[in-house]
This record gives structure tokens, C-alpha cells and sequence, in this order.
């Protein structure tokens, strides 16, 4: 949720108006619908989110096979151990590009099941 909030509140602050909010947490994506009932933990990163509400029309789900950009950033972000913005293409890791290359040409995903 915390993460999300972030998301929502750096695109309001490039002037994003319209945003289409999506996670790879169904759970989370029921919450923020009002679906499923917000744990009290997280009641306060809900609230702040609907003083958003205005700037997000959409909330949907995803698989995390379809959102490995946004994993592998959250991979570097745990290993950083901070906080980093990337508002260039160019300026992101060259796994993420390569990820958003293949998905931006249409190559399928994959999940692996160990046996």
C-alpha cells in the first residue's frame, strides 16, 4: 500500500491527472475497492489514498508475470536500501529495460513451478 501511495502521489506531482493504478496484490486491489475489508494496519494508507481519488478512475489487478518490471525494481530498490527515482528510460537498470522491451513487443511471460 505504501508503495502504491508513493506511485500515486509522484504522478500527481508530475501533473498526472488520469492515473489507471494497477498491482500485482489482489488483495490489495479489493481493498482499495472497497471489497474486501482494510486490515487496521493499513487503514491509514487507505485513507490517504482516497484524498487521491480524483487522479485514479481504474484499479486493477495483474499477475506478477505481467508486472516483472516493477518486481525487478522492487528488487533493487530492497538491495539499495533507498529510495531512487527513475524519470528517464534510459536512466533505469538494464534487466528492467530489457524486461519492458520484451513487453512492449509482445513476449509472453512466463511463470516457472519448481517440482
Amino acid at each position: 500500500m505504501k508503495a502504491l501511495l508513493f506511485g500515486v502521489r509522484l504522478g500527481v506531482s508530475y501533473g498526472f491527472v488520469k492515473l489507471h493504478l494497477e498491482s500485482d496484490s489482489l488483495v490489495l486491489v479489493r481493498i482499495i475497492q472497497g471489497k474486501v475489508r482494510c486490515p487496521w494496519r493499513l487503514q491509514r494508507e487507505l485513507l490517504d489514498l482516497q484524498q487521491y481519488r480524483r487522479y485514479f478512475d481504474a484499479v486493477s489487478h495483474c499477475f506478477r508475470e505481467a508486472n516483472r518490471p516493477v518486481d525487478k525494481l522492487a528488487n533493487v530498490g530492497m538491495e539499495a536500501r533507498g529510495t531512487a527515482i527513475y524519470d528517464a528510460y534510459t536512466a533505469l537498470p538494464r534487466l528492467v529495460r530489457g524486461d519492458i522491451s520484451l513487453d512492449a513487443s509482445g513476449f509472453p511471460n512466463f511463470h516457472r513451478y519448481r517440482q
